[in-house]
């Protein structure tokens, strides 16, 4: 009897051990499914589960689109310019030996009418972000998508404000209903904030603008998107010394609005255009430095390990605009 209840015991490890060995080798590989379509997890890096030239997108391995290449007097912030041109201060693109017009300032008309107008939609807009996130009223994603600039107007706001803060999440994070940060993680973010106090506690507005990469399904994104505009307005807040929403008083006004997932901003796009000049703020000082180094990289033109891991990083962020000057009203 014990070498039989020896020999059973032997058998249920052996299959424990060869269950948590497929779980390990499985992990972060595709399967491909009868249509010929690869799936793949988005958390787990491309790199690893999709071919070159692949990326995965709302769960299935997808050729990535190059970005369109804009001709001169185009904008370039989310694409390259043609060969020949360069991506001017304005964000439009010029001839590389044609002098750039000065970027604009808070005294700039073109800076007052774009920070007016966004302050005006934010003010008709009938539910918060907070709203929208917790109570799932009202505004649907072509009335949050009204919230956004055109491309003269976020132009205008990039080239003036240089010194804009990126928030990066991890893939789903935060999730419907559910606790995020931990307290570790809640910590470190806040203290990342803290650091920028002095300009966003002087800044008129403060413009939180979310993103999510093609993750999942582009309501699911979207809906990501807006979570994560929440989180970092809470952790902003937390950083001011505001423990609720409510104590905002005579700070800064919010103004938060989330992009569609099927508009991703290329990487160097990104790192020329948006990531502005601050350091990165992570989930952690690793990653942070992680991003720091990479952009870095891309400055310099050097290549960079797992770009396309990154690219998708970058569409994982929250954007924050100190914004100094209150803007004018409009006619």
């Amino acid at each position: 009897m014990a070498k039989v209840v020896g020999a059973l015991v032997a058998a249920v490890w052996a299959t424990a051990l060869f269950v948590a060995y497929m779980v390990v080798a499985l992990r972060g590989t595709s399967v491909d499914t009868s249509d010929g379509a690869r799936v793949c997890d988005p958390r787990q890096p491309d790199e690893e589960q999709c071919p070159e030239g692949n990326w995965c997108v709302h769960g299935e391995c997808t050729p990535r689109e190059e970005p369109q290449v804009a001709q001169r007097g185009e904008q370039c912030r989310d694409c390259p310019c043609d060969v020949g041109l360069q991506c001017g201060a304005d964000l439009r693109c010029r001839p590389r030996n044609e002098p750039e017009p000065p970027a604009p300032t808070c005294g700039d008309p073109a800076v007052e009418a774009a920070v007016a107008r966004l302050t005006q939609a934010c003010l008709q807009r009938r539910h918060s972000v907070q709203d929208q996130v917790e109570n799932g009223q009202g505004c649907s994603a072509d009335e949050w998508r009204a919230l956004l600039a055109d491309d003269e107007q976020m132009n205008t706001l990039l080239a003036a404000f240089p010194d804009r803060l990126a928030v990066f999440f991890p893939s789903g994070e935060p999730r419907a209903r559910q606790p995020w940060p931990d307290a570790l993680t809640r910590a470190h973010m806040v203290g990342e904030l803290a650091r920028h106090a002095e300009a966003l506690s002087k800044a008129k507005m403060l413009f939180v603008l979310g993103r999510a990469s093609p993750d999942g399904n582009p309501a699911d994104d979207y809906a990501l998107a807006l979570r994560r505009i929440n989180a970092v307005e809470r952790l902003i807040d937390v950083a001011l010394g505001r423990e609720k929403p409510s104590e905002r008083g005579a700070g800064p006004m919010l103004i938060g609005s989330g992009a569609p997932s099927d508009r991703p901003i290329a990487l160097e796009a990104f790192v020329r255009n948006y990531a502005g000049t601050q350091t990165p703020i992570a989930t952690s000082r690793a990653e942070s430095e992680r991003l720091a180094a990479a952009f870095a990289a891309i400055r310099a033109g050097e290549p960079v390990p797992g770009r396309r891991s990154l690219e998708r990083d970058v569409n994982r962020m929250v954007l924050v605009i100190p914004v100094p000057c209150a803007g004018t009203k409009e006619e």
